[in-house]
């Protein structure tokens, strides 16, 4: 079995034993290697290719340290009845590179690698490449931010395998990605600083989505610190913090891999969406029992006019988060609270610059049942019988005036000819 030694002290020792074993090493130099190897026709028993381009090989991250095959192939090493073996062991990254190897060993690529020996799970050569590697730091390479996606998709993007291997989920999720707001900045503007997979998954150590959910605000705030500042000074926030699993982190009101930006019709941020996002919770009635949350918020809200103005098309007018705000919500009892009573004439004043403290006296999410506000059911069925009487007296009006017309105009016939029989 190969011995692991860390990578800085891994190269130095591979550079000092190559003069040390030149005698055994020059019958193996890459050279001896490529005089096959470097002929596009090359193929295996099956068919595969198993050409090696010297030139992109000396490119490499490898090749430009100036390691030979045996390196990598440790198998090779004093072989000399050529051609090798048609089958050769896999080559152990973590002779060099330890640590990640240790990492991935213990994510979900490396686990089911080795104790299942699932060919499916994603190998150092997957994401790096074999011959090739170049750093990650090289626009060309696998790793690179703006390549890093691709890579992913190649297994989490392929449809055949979605749902085969537990924690993979559905392909067209990964997928849009692509579409969403990191990864349009990352392809279209080329920032590179946008997310990446790896910006939220990991690198080498890949946790479960298990343990990967609990630990989603956190890494949303890696790049968005302030925003999460916010949010757990919030109500949402500091129960998060206090590891209550029913409060909304992060993906639940933008998304996973589709996020998108507000202005999008498709975000579930956007204006028109809003309500539906925040209604799944606060209009569910396991959580309304559990903690006492109000129901009924988003018919109030849709039956007032900011919600019919909202229905026909106008964005201005005031949703949820314009109110209740963002990220640091916080409850109506909180003197920094938005929707605190001493608060409310400047909030309806970021749309309302001449509102004063009269403008939001009164109940904001009115519900007109008879137990809860007595006034706004009287005027609602007020309304609707006056609304019914004004429409019943214009139809009896129009039948009458019908049967009247229809008499003048028999009335006139038999006027004109005596005659005609009275139906």
């Amino acid at each position: 079995m190969p011995i692991r030694l860390k990578a800085k002290y891994a190269f130095p020792l591979v550079s000092m034993l190559i003069p040390l074993c030149s005698a055994v090493l020059t019958a193996q130099e890459n050279g001896l290697c490529f005089e096959c190897h470097n002929d596009p026709g090359l193929t295996s028993g099956t068919g595969d290719s198993l050409y090696v381009d010297s030139e992109r090989y000396a490119a490499s991250v490898h090749g430009r340290m100036e390691l030979e095959c045996i390196d990598c192939h440790q198998d090779l090493a004093g072989f000399e009845d050529w051609p090798h073996p048609r089958r050769l062991e896999r080559v152990d990254c973590g002779v060099c590179h330890d640590e990640p190897m240790s990492e991935w060993e213990t994510g979900v690529h490396g686990l089911p690698a080795r104790q299942r020996n699932d060919l499916d799970a994603a190998g150092c050569e997957d994401c790096h490449g074999s011959h090739y590697i170049l750093p990650a730091d090289d626009p060309a390479s696998r790793v690179y931010p703006s390549n890093l996606p691709h890579t992913c998709l190649s297994c989490h993007g392929d449809t055949r395998l979605e749902g085969k291997h537990e924690g993979m989920g559905q392909a067209e999720k990964a997928v849009s990605y692509l579409n969403s707001a990191h990864g349009q900045a990352l392809e279209k503007r080329g920032l590179i600083v946008s997310a990446t997979c790896s910006s939220c998954h990991g690198s080498h150590k890949i946790s479960p989505l298990t343990e990967f959910d609990l630990q989603i605000p956190k890494i949303c705030g890696n790049c968005h610190g302030p925003i999460y500042h916010d949010y757990l000074q919030g109500v949402h926030g500091s129960e998060y913090l206090q590891g209550n699993a029913d409060v909304p982190i992060c993906t639940d009101c933008h998304g996973e891999h589709n996020i998108l930006g507000p202005d999008n019709p498709e975000s579930r941020v956007n204006p028109r969406q809003v309500g539906a996002v925040c209604s799944r919770c606060h209009e569910d009635k396991s959580l309304s029992s559990k903690y006492g949350l109000p129901l009924g918020r988003l018919d109030s809200y849709l039956e007032s006019y900011h919600g019919v103005a909202l229905e026909l098309g106008d964005l201005r007018v005031a949703n949820c988060a314009s109110c209740h705000g963002f990220h640091d919500i916080r409850p109506s009892s909180d003197p920094e609270s938005s929707i605190y009573p001493d608060n409310l004439a400047g909030t309806c004043g970021n749309c309302h610059p001449n509102a004063g403290e009269n403008f939001a006296v009164g109940k904001i999410h009115v519900q007109d049942e008879r137990k809860d506000n007595l006034g706004a059911w009287l005027v609602k069925k007020a309304y609707v019988l006056f609304i019914s009487g004004l429409i019943g007296g214009f139809v009896a009006f129009i039948i009458v005036d019908l049967i009247a017309h229809r008499r003048r105009s028999r009335r006139a016939r038999k006027e004109e000819d005596p005659g005609e029989e009275e139906s």
